[in-house]
């Protein structure tokens, strides 16, 4: 989406002033959440400001407003409860790159932002998170970054995400292929980066057969034939697509123009996506595994998602909701737009023990947590309860394919005990 569109959008609902501007929602609550500590300042007397690095060009452009706009219904859902605190919502471009996400961050950080949703794809979330969020001590919670290297990093508490490891993901259609496709061997196709590199990786340790090629490919070639060519050599039984949608479109198609043969095709969870499905003719025989939202507020965010956009929410859409959200929440128990303290709170926000918190009633969570209550949010995506690397989210995939109607779920698929 340009920037043009997305500042049209956020005006007329009056959040935003522009892309990246911000939006103060004036609260009427009479401070209910008053004191929770001697040090606490009331809710009516703070603003809890967060702000989004998203992608609104780039690879993931597509998919970019879904996101943006699952960071923003929060915002949308507190005005309407007339919560006691303003709210302070600012939206970067990534541009779906390392360079746009870092700069989008550092302009948040310049102007005193305490945490961040976002990145959007692996290799920006990598690079924003190490270059500019960690350093500059504040939270990052990603909605849509799967790469287990962000498992790893030395994040000093500052790096959570709301998406599904990607090493699932791998497993699962590892397994897919061998059960329900009989395949005995198979090869990759993967776009460069952190992304592509480790989805491939994981899938060829997993996969119970024979790999017969790993091939990277760029986004930005001017053909794919050569490549498609090179990795169908040996006919695989299995050819899995890592990709985003910009490169993946044009490659995608060269395949089905010049290369198709009697392989079974799967995509990733990058490519289900509907400007994928708007422009590639698929075949039979092409699936996918994404993952599913089953959080017991998925009802709840779905009504409110649709009521505000007119449209149900798309891919991870419901995972940004629970990184706002939870950010929101965190704020509101640290008592401060203090990078540090929200990253202590995150954790804490999303455990059992307290009284428990659902989108719908995200404005009881904040009172209760701006109070000093123990709070436990239950999400729209899964159930998040952030581990020790920050790592939350659903592990329920949806296994899928593409009929003339579109896509059609063929079941869910739940990774073994110690997958990830």
């Amino acid at each position: 989406m340009t920037g043009q569109r997305q500042t049209s959008e956020l005006d007329r609902r009056a959040f935003l002033a522009a892309v990246g501007g911000t939006a103060t929602l004036a609260g009427c609550l009479s401070g209910s959440g008053d004191s929770g500590g001697n040090d606490r300042p009331a809710l009516s007397d703070r603003t809890l400001r967060y702000g989004a690095v998203l992608p609104q060009s780039g690879a993931l452009e597509s998919a970019g407003q879904v996101l943006i706009n699952g960071a923003e219904l929060p915002v949308t859902e507190l005005e309407a409860a007339g919560i006691a605190p303003d709210i302070e919502f600012a939206v970067r471009d990534s541009e779906t790159t390392p360079t746009g996400a870092i700069d989008a961050a550092q302009s948040l950080i310049e102007e005193e932002f305490p945490a961040i949703v976002g990145a959007a794809a692996s290799g920006s979330t990598l690079q924003m998170t190490q270059q500019a969020t960690i350093p500059a001590e504040v939270v990052s919670c990603s909605p849509s970054a799967t790469t287990p290297t962000l498992s790893i990093l030395s994040d000093r508490g500052f790096s959570f995400r709301t998406a599904p490891v990607d090493s699932l993901q791998a497993v699962i259609v590892a397994q897919l292929a061998t059960a329900e496709h009989g395949a005995s061997s198979a090869s990759t196709l993967y776009v460069q980066g952190d992304y592509g590199r480790q989805l491939s990786g994981a899938f060829s340790a997993s996969f119970d057969g024979e790999i017969l090629t790993q091939q990277s490919y760029s986004p930005e070639s001017d053909s794919y034939s050569e490549t498609l060519e090179t990795v169908l050599r040996g006919d695989p039984d299995i050819l899995f697509v890592v990709g985003y949608p910009d490169g993946g479109i044009p490659l995608l198609q060269t395949y089905y123009d010049e290369h198709e043969n009697s392989e079974v095709l799967f995509i990733s969870d990058g490519l289900i996506d509907g400007s994928v499905e708007e422009n590639v003719d698929f075949h039979e025989d092409v699936y996918g595994v994404v993952p599913a939202s089953v959080g017991p507020g998925q009802g709840n965010f779905v009504s409110m998602y649709t009521d505000e956009y007119g449209a149900e929410p798309g891919l991870f859409g419901s995972n940004t909701y629970d990184a706002a959200a939870t950010i929101l929440l965190a704020n509101a128990a640290a008592g401060a737009n203090d990078g540090a303290a929200i990253a202590r709170q995150m954790r804490q926000v999303t455990v059992e023990g307290g009284t428990e918190i659902q989108p719908g009633n995200l404005a009881e969570g904040i009172e209760r947590a701006g109070a000093g209550e123990e709070i436990h949010y239950r999400g729209a995506a899964g159930e998040i309860e952030f581990d020790e690397n920050g790592d939350g989210g659903p592990v329920q995939y949806e296994y899928l394919t593409f009929t003339d109607s579109g896509r059609e779920i063929l079941g869910e698929q739940t990774p073994p005990e110690g997958s990830a």
